[in-house]
């Protein structure tokens, strides 16, 4: 009887975990050279694209969204910012190229289903991607650097 109930808690507990995840997101590499940064940089009026990070001139991510698709990408509440300018974009990478704190690399943003959403540009390796809706990605923003000022990084405020 104990056996039942034990096997019934574990089977129980599995599945929530399971389902509960079930609708995430995934940060895979990038295994094509088509796809790069200096691409996307050179394209950018095809996505729509956006930053987060401590200030403009401190970005820890730059999403592009691909405007040509049936998906879309969208920032939470307001932790991710439009990119207005080729300039912006070209300085946010250059930032992110420079900062020795903060090595970035290219990641394809991939659906539960393995379809790709769009790209993020960061040193993060994981931060939460979360489907909301049929074929939108509602993605949450990437930590602070760790000599961010105000930001949420371990080390913040130094």
């Amino acid at each position: 009887m104990k056996t039942r109930i034990a096997l019934g808690l574990i089977l129980l507990v599995a599945s929530v975990f399971i389902f509960g995840c079930a609708n995430f997101g995934i940060l895979t590499p990038i295994k094509s050279n088509d796809v790069t940064i200096e691409t996307l940089t050179k394209n950018w009026t095809n996505y729509a694209v956006y930053w987060t990070g401590i200030d403009i001139g401190e970005p820890t991510g730059i999403m592009f969204d691909p405007k040509a698709d049936d998906k879309a990408l969208t920032g939470s509440g307001d932790r991710w910012f439009k990119v207005e300018s080729e300039e912006s974009l070209a300085k946010m990478v250059g930032w992110m190229k420079f900062n020795k704190l903060y090595y970035p690399f290219l990641w394809a943003m991939a659906g539960p289903d393995g379809q790709i959403y769009g790209y993020v540009y960061t040193g993060s390796t994981r931060f939460a991607m979360k489907l909301v809706e049929d074929k939108t990605m509602l993605v949450y923003g990437v930590p602070a650097t760790l000599r961010g000022n105000g930001g949420y990084g371990m080390f913040s405020g130094y």
